[in-house]
């Protein structure tokens, strides 16, 4: 009695431990949101101001 409710549970665990695997891998494949790359020209400058003074 005592072996067969214990590999029930180990039944069990791996039956959970492989539907959650299983699940894991199907949300992977939906399509990551990509970040944007601004890419400049030689020359060219972003639309941003940098201040690098010091107060007397």
């Amino acid at each position: 009695m005592k072996k067969n409710l214990l590999g029930a549970i180990v039944i069990f665990f791996v039956t959970l431990a492989f539907l959650l695997v299983i699940d894991d891998i199907s949300k992977s494949k939906s399509p990551q949101p990509q970040s944007t790359v601004n890419v400049y020209e030689k020359g060219q400058q972003p639309e941003m101001v940098t201040t690098d003074h010091e107060d007397e």
